[in-house]
């Protein structure tokens, strides 16, 4: 199924014109005073929950600290490449800004700072609000609400939306995955997702598309990588989202059943062993090599158990075929075919936003507009 239209970049001012640009009160820029914080819990060696020691009626009581490396650069710019290519991005609501960025007394060294959100990451509050507490799957209603903001965040760091800014690069995330898409808790029964963490964000340039790029989470990757300088494998990536929030699943086989018939074939050794060593372990070589597994949605548990389509014995929820319909064309193996943000946008924006209205009435239609 394709939904595929052909629109010339001279359309994207108008397009973005759509979308209505929400007013924005100038709050005071967020300072950092290390005194005034206290480490709360320790997430990993690099991130970690701070709370603060005093109340604050006009700031955040908890925070985020990311502690990050400052690489080398041609703009001899100080600052760690996650908070360059946040600053090249005007603010959105679907994207996850940092609060301040400060220097260490370590010069390769920077400290990020982000608002906390309680939900956690996609796998963590899918774990935790439906797999482990009843069982149960994640409603549609949810995954359409996922689906479009997320195309949405797409299409803004893409600079298909948002305020037309001269010399604005297109960015890509070359990350998404899961635990980079976090739940906001809008205080209502519909929570709202935004993108964050740029840690291997690039911008866009045309003679870098065929360039092949060892970086990122290859589990979520397209079967063309390592060629990911693309929208198309930005597309791929969301749609890998889609099925992991309807399945469980990632769009890869089983790593442990393939790295060991693949072991055994070549008695231990890679087939490349040029290619091997552009990866840091073998669990990210197979990751990346791994034949790529794209599961039906729409197909009742009957069909389901008959085909072995699951693979694990348990049916799947069947969502709807429109739904199905727009995952499997992002998860398309050929990128030419894949739709475009912008695409996914105005077309499927067009049928998500008409199925909330049927699945959640007004509730589910909360927060839908993206702002900048």
């Amino acid at each position: 199924m394709q939904h595929k239209h052909a629109r010339s970049t001279d359309t994207q001012n108008s397009d973005a014109q759509r979308v209505k640009r929400q007013k924005r009160a100038h709050s005071a820029p967020f300072a950092f005073y290390p005194d005034n914080w206290t480490t709360a819990r320790t997430f990993d060696k690099n991130v970690s929950l701070l709370k603060a020691t005093q109340a604050d009626r006009g700031g955040p009581q908890r925070i985020v600290k990311k502690v990050l490396k400052v690489e080398p650069n041609s703009a001899n710019d100080p600052r760690p490449l996650e908070i360059r290519c946040l600053a090249l991005l005007p603010r959105c609501n679907r994207i996850v800004h940092a609060l301040t960025c400060v220097a260490s007394e370590d010069p390769t060294i920077g400290i990020a700072l982000f608002e906390y959100y309680p939900l956690g990451d996609l796998a963590m509050w899918k774990a935790g609000i439906f797999d482990q507490r009843n069982l149960k799957p994640v409603p549609e209603s949810y995954i359409w609400r996922f689906f479009l903001q997320m195309a949405q965040a797409l299409a803004f760091i893409q600079g298909q939306l948002g305020p037309v800014i001269g010399g604005r690069n297109m960015i890509l995330h070359r990350d998404i995955k899961p635990k980079n898409i976090l739940v906001v808790d809008l205080g209502t029964t519909y929570p709202s997702f935004k993108l964050h963490d740029f840690g291997c964000a690039t911008t866009w340039r045309k003679d870098r598309q065929s360039m092949l790029s060892w970086c990122g989470t290859f589990d979520w990757q397209p079967p063309e990588n390592p060629q990911i300088n693309t929208a198309a494998a930005e597309v791929w990536a969301l749609g890998a989202c889609v099925q992991f929030l309807a399945t469980g699943q990632k769009t890869i086989m089983n790593t442990e059943i393939y790295k060991t018939a693949y072991l055994k074939r070549t008695k231990g050794l890679p087939e490349d062993s040029s290619d091997r060593q552009n990866y840091s372990s073998s669990d990210r070589y197979f990751a990346a090599k791994l034949p790529r597994r794209v599961l039906p949605i729409n197909i009742d548990a009957q069909t389901q158990l008959n085909h072995k389509i699951p693979n694990l014995g348990v049916p799947n929820f069947q969502y709807s075929d429109e739904l199905n319909d727009w995952m499997m064309d992002c998860l398309q193996y050929d990128p030419s075919t894949r739709p475009s943000v912008e695409d996914l946008v105005l077309d499927m924006g067009e049928v998500a936003q008409e199925m909330l209205k049927q699945m959640g009435g007004a509730a589910a239609m909360v927060d839908m507009e993206v702002t900048f």
